[in-house]
């Protein structure tokens, strides 16, 4: 939902979106914090396959997770960390990187699989990362997406969102 959310506010109007930290107990951003170290993983493979786009930040997404859901034959390009936290997002800078790194990939993803494809997105993020990841979103140059979220009944990614 806030990546739904982020697609609705967009990036031509200003907003300051900021995370709640768990500790310390604050939603001021906390320069002194050390840098993400992000890692871009892009695909090089078949382009008629599935395409997924794994956002994992707050916790590790195993591959299988997504290929159980899209098939062996997938598509994965994401963007993950070297150490997963769901108290990652500290520093606005960091935020602000991981923007510019989206929608590097966004253009990328397009570029490689072309403009008919359905961008299967996989986010384990948090909730700062959730709104930028939709205010990047283009609707008139991006890729259609299909958002999934982990469901503990299914035990598996679920399809919950299309956006575009």
């Amino acid at each position: 939902m806030l990546i739904r959310l982020g697609t609705l506010l967009g990036d031509m109007v200003p907003v300051s979106v900021h995370q709640k930290h768990r500790e310390p107990d604050t939603w001021k951003w906390l320069p002194d914090q050390p840098r993400i170290a992000y890692e871009v993983n892009e695909y090089g493979g078949r382009k008629d396959v599935p395409v997924a786009l794994k956002l994992a930040l707050s916790a590790t997404v195993n591959d299988d997770r997504i290929t159980s859901v899209l098939g062996e034959n997938t598509a994965i390009w994401s963007i993950t960390c070297d150490q997963p936290g769901n108290d990652i997002m500290r520093r606005k800078d960091d935020l602000a990187a991981y923007k510019r790194l989206l929608r590097d990939l966004f253009n990328r993803i397009k570029a490689y699989h072309g403009e008919g494809v359905l961008l299967h997105v996989f986010p384990a993020v948090p909730a700062s990362v959730a709104v930028e990841t939709g205010r990047v979103w283009m609707p008139k140059a991006d890729l259609a997406m299909k958002l999934y979220d982990q469901n503990r009944t299914a035990q598996a990614f679920v399809p919950t969102i299309t956006i575009g």
